[in-house]
């Protein structure tokens, strides 16, 4: 094996390498992206049911007011 074949090849190595390095590094921040979503539809929903429960809250006061 010449220089060349064994330098191609050493260069074929490292872009395989550098290949699986980058999809695990997208799968990594795909994940993050997701725990990241899910994360803030969970507030979204603390929130909402937060507000319903007050607008419940008050819808009651104003019966009692008015009975």
């Amino acid at each position: 094996m010449n220089r060349n074949s064994k330098l191609q090849n050493s260069l074929d190595k490292l872009n395989k390498s550098l290949e699986a390095l980058n999809m695990a590094i997208d799968r990594q921040h795909l994940t993050q992206k997701a725990d990241n979503i899910d994360q803030s539809v969970k507030e979204f929903f603390k929130v909402k049911t937060f507000l319903a429960m007050q607008k419940m809250k008050q819808e009651g006061r104003k019966k009692k007011f008015k009975g």
